[in-house]
This record gives structure tokens, C-alpha cells and sequence, in this order.
């Protein structure tokens, strides 16, 4: 008797912001290969405008985003992510345009894995799943990894604040204020505790009243950090070597 084994397909639903139509057409047919032991790929829509493509996730669930960077010549799939920086949704940017500044101001963010243009149904479909598989992990190890704060922003109501949203943290005594670029956070916690108990190891402390996060630092002087916004922070002599030191083991 003939032995069968049972493979668990999943089905995922992806939803596509691409305003080139060639582009459009050859990205679908390359979802439709049957090349995946794991997956099923089910498209939730095609999408030239941002605007209409949030206006389909209000009401549809997808579990993953495929968005060309560069839509009408302006780079809205960098602000989709800042859209969706805390839906943790998975996204798959693809682009023509080799600018580093592009692909560095993308990792800023969780979830996100990165293609250039022209690409094979097979390279797309390996993207998929290493993303989908990365968002499984981060999913599982986010309470052993720890990778957020719950932080108060009004009485009686705390905001889930991913490390990636924290530019900077300013000492005051025994409490500190995180700056986001949306938010002011207060929390009663020295920046040595707060660095040394619940803060992993891309945040780094600059001088006695700051510290900053790697991600957002745009350039580095001697005695200054610039980060995202952009914000200038002093750099204290004590802390130079070691911020050098820092910056040149994550570059």
C-alpha cells in the first residue's frame, strides 16, 4: 500500500502597491507559480494609490505587503511603513533604484525585507517566505527577546512603543522622557537602569543626560549625534570612545 504524506499548505493573502502596470501584471503571474511547499499565495488586490490601498486594508485582512518604493516618482512605500509601524504586518519592498539612503531608511522598521528589481518568481517567492518565517519568530520570541515598552501617555492608559520608534531618552533626575517622533513618553526610571533592565543593545548612552538609538542616527561628529528628525545631541567627552567604537562595530 501506497504511503501519503499530509503537508500543511497555509494560504496568505498578499496585497500589491505597484503603479507600474507591466510590473503589476508580471509580479501576479509570478504569485500564481505553484513553487512554494508551504505556502499558497492568494491575491487580496492590486493597488496603484496608497490611499486606495489602506482604504482595502481597513475592511480585508492580508497577511503580508508587497510595495514598490517608489510610487509617482515619490517614495510612499517608505511612508506605507510608517503607516503600518504598528500593525507589525510584514512587507516586502521592491525597487529599481540602488540608493542606499532607500534601503537604510527602510530598515528603520520591523518586518520588512527588501528586493531589487528585476527579480525571478522564485527570488519573490524565497522573499515571502523568509519574511513570513521571520514574522513567526519575532511573533514567538518578542516576550524572551523583549522588543517594546509599555509606556504611559495619558491616566490610566499605556501605549505599546517599539524600540524602533525610540529615537532618543533624555535623563532627568530619577525619571526619563523617550521621544518618538510622534510622542513624549515619561517614565520614573533612571537612563542607567532603564539602559540596563529593559533596553537592548541598540541604544547607546551619549553624554550623562542622553541616550540614543543607533538606528536613527544620521551622522556623527566628535561631540555631536544628528539623528532622524533631524535632532541634535551633544556628545560628552567621556562617552566619544566608546560611541565610536559603537558605531563602527554596527556599520
Amino acid at each position: 500500500m501506497k504511503n501519503t504524506r499530509n503537508v500543511s499548505i497555509n494560504d496568505i493573502s498578499i496585497a500589491i502597491l505597484e503603479d507600474d502596470p507591466i510590473d503589476q501584471i508580471k509580479i501576479e503571474m509570478m504569485l500564481t507559480k505553484h513553487l512554494s511547499s508551504q505556502y499558497k499565495y492568494r491575491l487580496g488586490g492590486i493597488y496603484s494609490k496608497l490611499e486606495d490601498l489602506i482604504t482595502y486594508l481597513n475592511d480585508h485582512k492580508v497577511d503580508l505587503i508587497l510595495s514598490d518604493i517608489m510610487i509617482d516618482n515619490k517614495p510612499i512605500g517608505l511612508e506605507l511603513l510608517k503607516i503600518f509601524k504598528d500593525t507589525q504586518l510584514p512587507v516586502v519592498l521592491m525597487t529599481s533604484s540602488q540608493d542606499p539612503k532607500l534601503f537604510l531608511e527602510s530598515q528603520k522598521y520591523l518586518s520588512v525585507h527588501y528586493l531589487i528589481k528585476p527579480f525571478h518568481a522564485i527570488t519573490l517567492q524565497s522573499t515571502i517566505e523568509k519574511t513570513l518565517e521571520a514574522h513567526q519568530k519575532s511573533k514567538q520570541y518578542d516576550f524572551l527577546d523583549k522588543k517594546y515598552l509599555y509606556l504611559s501617555s495619558k491616566a490610566g492608559h499605556k501605549d505599546q512603543v517599539w524600540f524602533a520608534e525610540i529615537m532618543y531618552i533624555e535623563a532627568d533626575d530619577s525619571h526619563c522622557y523617550i521621544h518618538t517622533s510622534a510622542k513624549k513618553y515619561v517614565l520614573k526610571k533612571s537612563l542607567s537602569k532603564l539602559l540596563e533592565e529593559d533596553l537592548n543593545d541598540q541604544f547607546i548612552r551619549i553624554h550623562h543626560k542622553y541616550a540614543v538609538n543607533r538606528i536613527h542616527i544620521q551622522h556623527s561628529k566628535a561631540d555631536t549625534v544628528q539623528l532622524t528628525e533631524p535632532i541634535v545631541l551633544p556628545v560628552g567627552k567621556s562617552f566619544r570612545k566608546e560611541l565610536k567604537g559603537f558605531l563602527k562595530k554596527h556599520t
